[in-house]
Order: C-alpha cells, then sequence, then structure tokens
C-alpha cells in the first residue's frame, strides 16, 4: 500500500501545477509548503470546474448556495467542490442518465437502475431524525420508491465520527453532553446515548439498519466511529412514516488512489465496520472517481470535465 504522504505529495502537486496556471492572483498568498491552494474569498466559486458556456457555468456554480459551502470550500482539495463539479454539471446539463449502468464495487448499481423521473440535489439537509443541525447529504438522488445518499471524498483520510467523544472541559455542552466512547448512561443522563438524551433519534432506528441493540450497554459504542457512515444510511432510508430499508442505499465515492480507502487504511477499517454489522444486503456501495468519470467520456458535454479532472486532482478515467 503507498504511504498516504506519498499520495498526498502527488495530488498536491497536481493541485498547485493547476493553481499556477489558472488561478495565480486569485490565491490567498499563503506559501506552498504542505498546503493546498487557497482561494481568496471573492473568488471562492472558482473552486468549481464550470463549463465555457455562460448560462450553464451559472447552472453548476448554483448548485450548491453561498450558505451551504463547506469551511474549506476555497481550498482545492475540497471534496464538495470536487462533487459540484462532478455532480453539479449533470444536473446543469440535465443528464442523470450518464449514471445509469454504473456499477458499484460491489457490483450492484451505484446510483439507480433507471434515472427517469428522479431528482437530484446537493447538500440536502434531513429533516426527520430530529438533529439540531440537520445531517447534510453530499448528493441526493429521490425517485419515487428510490433514494440514494451520496457521500463524496477525496483526500479525507477517515469518515467523520462522533463528536460528543472529543467534547473538552471548556466546552459550553461538555458537562450534559460528553462522552467517554461507550453505549451507556453516564454523566446523570436517562439513556445511554448524548444524543438520543437531546432528541436525536438516530438510535430509535439503528438497530434496523445494524445489529446494534439499542436496550442493552454496548462497549465501546458501534457508532463513535461508524458516525457519518450510519447518518448516511439513515438519510438513506428514514422518512416521516419510519425506517424502510429496502428503500434506499449509500454509495461512497473515493479517490482509487488515497491509501486509506485501500486495505488497512482508517477509511477502510471504517467502512468495513459498518459493512460488518449492517443488516441489509447493498445498502453500503463504494464507487471510485476514476470510475464515474469513465462513464463521463461518452457525454460531449463533458469533455471540459474530463479534462480538468485530470489536469486539476490527477484523476484519470479508469
Amino acid at each position: 500500500m503507498t504511504d498516504y504522504a506519498g499520495y498526498e505529495n502527488a495530488v498536491l502537486g497536481n493541485l498547485w501545477d493547476w493553481a499556477h496556471r489558472h488561478h495565480a492572483s486569485e490565491l490567498d498568498g499563503k506559501g506552498q509548503t504542505r498546503r493546498p491552494p487557497v482561494l481568496r474569498p471573492e473568488f471562492a466559486a472558482k473552486s468549481v470546474l464550470i463549463p465555457s458556456d455562460t448560462a450553464k457555468a451559472a447552472a453548476v456554480v448554483s448548485t450548491v448556495p453561498d450558505g451551504e459551502r463547506h469551511r474549506w470550500f476555497r481550498s482545492f482539495k475540497s471534496s464538495q467542490a470536487l462533487a459540484q463539479s462532478v455532480f453539479g454539471a449533470v444536473v446543469a446539463f440535465g443528464r442523470l442518465d450518464v449514471l445509469d449502468g454504473i456499477l458499484a464495487d460491489c457490483g450492484r448499481p451505484a446510483f439507480l437502475e433507471d434515472t427517469r423521473s428522479t431528482s437530484l440535489v446537493l447538500e440536502h439537509n434531513v429533516r426527520n431524525l430530529g438533529e439540531p443541525r440537520p445531517t447534510s447529504v453530499d448528493v441526493f438522488l429521490k425517485a419515487r420508491s428510490r433514494r440514494v445518499a451520496v457521500e463524496c471524498k477525496f483526500m479525507e483520510r477517515e469518515f467523520g465520527t462522533c463528536s460528543r467523544t472529543r467534547l473538552r472541559p471548556g466546552d459550553s455542552t461538555y458537562a450534559e453532553q460528553h462522552c467517554d466512547g461507550n453505549y451507556r448512561i453516564q454523566r446523570g443522563r436517562r439513556t445511554r446515548c448524548a444524543l438520543t438524551e437531546i432528541g436525536v433519534r438516530y438510535w430509535t432506528h439503528l438497530p434496523d439498519l445494524f445489529d446494534w441493540a439499542a436496550d442493552r450497554d454496548l462497549r465501546p459504542c458501534p457508532l463513535s466511529t461508524t458516525y457519518q457512515l450510519a447518518r448516511n444510511a439513515l438519510a438513506a432510508t428514514v422518512t416521516d412514516d419510519g425506517c424502510d430499508r429496502g428503500s434506499g442505499h449509500v454509495l461512497i465515492v473515493y479517490d482509487a488512489r488515497n491509501p486509506e480507502f485501500a486495505g488497512g487504511g482508517v477509511a477502510q477499517r471504517q467502512y468495513e465496520a459498518a459493512l460488518a454489522a449492517c443488516r441489509v444486503p447493498g445498502l453500503f456501495r463504494r464507487l471510485s472517481w476514476q470510475r464515474l468519470v469513465r462513464a463521463l467520456t461518452g457525454a460531449p458535454e463533458f469533455t471540459y470535465l474530463v479534462a480538468g479532472l485530470e489536469e486539476k486532482y490527477g484523476v484519470r478515467p479508469e
């Protein structure tokens, strides 16, 4: 397995080459050592690859409103900007059909077998889990009876974990919500999960999807390290009427070069842990950016995109 540092250096080299060629006067002015290029705030939208057609370019940019941009959107290693470049173009050009027939690593459909009558939105907020801050799904496809929650990764080393174990004594919610990493009653709470205590309904539905019992102690808490994966699973399957296990799936889009998504990598171990506990065949699926880009090569509208993905990110059709 290639070490992460070697992968990181190669990708950063691509990003800096792209930045110097296309955005030299628009960067934040900070040095190049061990960091990606970052655009100044007024040029944030230029993180996204856009076509030469002005109207289509505006349509791509509009797929993620300014207020939905992540903190590091202006960084050229932003997976959100990468996702917007690809899926925003699919929406802007009305070409959801290019996603038909793409197979995930497991051999199942990565998206949907037929995307007719399907909607695709970026940064979809989930409103039925009782969260103070709703889960935002990177890309969400919805058909009449199927949903796909797409989690897009690029240079990340891991999936998101539960924040309650990371609370520190100086944090305002530490006394009430800190968790020691075990699913058990602690710190004077009435329920085993700090999130359940404040009305979040994860554990109402998790036992429908995973071999995790909500009514007994679990040491360690299995949600702690699989947190982001499990939230995506809930986003794909939970409706206002409850959990419909067969109604959706999660698709992870990742960089095939990233060693953390290969054997022994941190992200891979998290994925395997979620997969091992999963009660629903096909609930979790994976697809590399490289294989997704291959599907775009047959559409002339995306010639600019395929070329840009290779030049900027080093992502080539596989």
